[in-house]
C-alpha cells in the first residue's frame, strides 16, 4: 500500500499547535502514515519547541548543530545507519564529567582521515575547530560511502575506552578517554555534508533545514527529488503550519481522489483564506456577497484578500459561524489555470522527478511552471475543507489571538465527537 506522507514547514509555535492535534488524530486513525516536520524556525524559542515536540531528527542540513541521538554504555553500544558521504561528527558527552565532550570526526579531510578532539561543552553549538588539537587521528580513506548506508557502532571496551567502527573500519580504542560511566551521543554533519539517520523511522520525524535562509523551502523538494526512488509509490501532502481547521472526515476521500486521479499535477484542498478558492467559493454561493467581494486574483497571485487582514477576519468569522463547515464549489473538482497558493496540496511520488528545482519559489514552480510545461492541470477538491490562518500582508489587521482561540475551541469539539 502506498505510504501517505504529510509534510509541514514548521515556523511559529502559536500557529502550529492546532494543526498538531489534527495531524496526531489522523496518524492515530491510520489516515496518514508519516508526518515529516521540516524545521525552518528562525527563533531559538520556536526551534526548541519544535525539537521537543516533533520526534527524533531524521535529516540535518550541514549548518545544524549537534542533536541528541542516543547513548552508549559498557553493556549497550550505540548504533546508527548514517547517510553521509564525508565529515560525520559524533559528540560523546561522558556522564561522569559534565564539562567536556569528545568529538569524533569520521571521514574528514576529503574522506581520508578520522580524528578525535576534546572540548568544553559550550563548543557543541560552534563549528570552528581551527585551534583545537586532535588527541588521536587515524588514516581511514574511503570510510564513508556517499550512496549506501554507513553502519556506525560505538562501544566501550572492558577498560572503559571507546571503540568506533564504521563500515567495518575500526577507530580506537582511544586509550586517552575513559567512558566507564557511559556517555550521551549527539550527531551532526559538517563541511557541506548533510546527515540522514536512516534508522529513524518514527511516524513523526524531524528534518532540520538551513538556519536564517529567507526562502529555504526548495531544500525540502530537493531532498525528496534526490530520493525519488525511495518515495516512488508515496502520496504526498504538504500543508502550512498555520492550518487551523481540517475536515478529518473528508481527508481519506481527498487522499483517495489523489491516488485515483494521476492527471492533475497538484490537487489542492478547498481552502478558507485562499484567494483563488475564495473566488470559486463565492461563485458557487458558499460565500455571500455580504462577507465581501472575492475576485479572481490576477493570474491567481496576491489579490485583495491576500493583502487585507480585515477581509480575512470577515471570512474567518463567517466560516466559523457556518454550522456544517462546508464550502461547496460549483462542482466536486474544479480545474484551475491560475496560480494557487499552496496552503494544502497533494502530489504523487511518481512526479518527484520534476521536483529538482533549485532556489526557485516553490509555489510558482509547483503551481505554475510544472503544470504548464507538463500540460497537466491543478485541481481543487471541493469536499475537503481546511482553513488557513493568514498571509504575511494580513498580519497587521488580523485578529490572530481571537481567531486562534475560536479555531482551538472548534478543534477540541471536533476531535471529542
Amino acid at each position: 500500500m502506498a505510504p501517505i506522507i504529510l509534510i509541514t514547514f514548521a515556523g511559529r509555535r502559536n500557529r502550529m499547535e492546532i494543526l498538531t492535534n489534527y495531524v496526531k488524530a489522523a496518524l492515530s486513525a491510520g489516515i496518514i502514515d508519516e508526518w515529516h516536520v521540516w524545521d525552518f524556525t528562525r527563533s531559538e524559542e520556536d526551534r526548541l519547541w519544535v525539537s521537543e515536540n516533533f520526534g527524533p531528527a531524521r535529516f540535518m542540513h550541514p549548518d545544524t548543530p549537534y542533536n541528541p541521538a542516543g547513548e552508549v554504555t559498557a553493556l549497550s553500544p550505540f548504533r546508527m545507519d548514517a547517510g553521509i558521504g564525508g565529515d560525520l561528527h559524533l559528540a560523546l558527552l561522558p556522564k561522569n564529567d559534565p564539562d567536556v565532550f569528545y568529538e569524533f570526526v569520521v571521514g574528514g579531510w576529503d574522506n581520508q582521515l578520522s580524528a578525535v578532539r576534546k572540548m568544553g561543552r559550550s563548543e557543541l553549538a560552534t563549528f570552528n575547530r581551527d585551534t583545537v588539537p586532535r588527541i588521536a587521528e587515524f588514516s581511514t580513506p574511503g570510510i564513508l560511502s556517499p550512496s549506501l548506508p554507513n553502519p556506525v557502532a560505538l562501544a566501550i571496551d572492558r577498560n572503559g575506552h571507546p571503540v568506533l567502527t564504521v563500515n567495518g573500519m575500526k577507530i580506537g580504542p582511544i586509550n586517552e578517554i575513559n567512558f566507564s560511566g557511559g556517555a550521551d551521543v549527539m550527531v551532526r554533519g559538517g563541511w557541506g555534508s548533510d546527515l540522514e539517520i536512516l534508522n529513524v523511522n518514527d511516524k513523526v520525524r524531524r528534518y532540520i533545514g538551513p538556519r536564517n535562509e529567507k526562502y529555504p523551502y526548495h531544500h525540502t523538494y530537493a531532498y525528496y527529488s534526490k530520493h525519488a526512488n525511495r518515495f516512488q509509490d508515496a502520496i504526498f501532502m504538504k500543508c502550512d503550519d498555520d492550518i487551523v481547521y481540517m475536515n478529518l472526515e473528508r481527508l481519506s476521500d481527498f487522499i483517495a481522489f489523489r491516488r485515483d486521479n494521476p492527471t492533475p499535477f497538484l490537487v489542492s484542498a478547498n481552502v478558507v483564506n485562499n484567494g483563488v478558492c475564495a473566488h470559486w467559493q463565492q461563485r458557487s454561493g458558499s460565500l455571500p456577497i455580504e462577507v465581501g467581494h472575492f475576485e479572481m486574483p490576477p493570474g491567481g497571485l496576491n489579490g485583495s484578500l491576500w493583502e487585507s487582514g480585515s477581509r480575512a477576519n470577515a471570512l474567518h468569522d463567517y466560516f466559523l459561524q457556518t454550522p456544517d463547515k462546508r464550502m461547496p464549489l460549483v462542482q466536486p473538482v474544479v480545474e484551475v489555470k491560475e496560480r494557487v497558493s499552496i496552503n494544502f496540496i497533494s502530489w504523487l511520488g511518481q512526479d518527484l522527478k520534476h521536483f529538482g528545482f533549485r532556489r526557485l519559489g516553490d509555489e510558482k514552480a509547483l503551481a505554475v511552471d510544472m503544470p504548464r510545461i507538463l500540460n497537466r492541470p491543478v485541481a481543487i477538491y471541493s469536499d475537503f475543507v481546511v482553513s488557513h490562518l493568514s498571509f504575511g500582508p494580513q498580519e497587521a489587521e488580523l485578529h490572530v489571538d481571537r481567531l486562534v482561540s475560536a479555531y482551538g475551541d472548534l478543534m477540541r469539539l471536533q476531535l471529542a465527537a
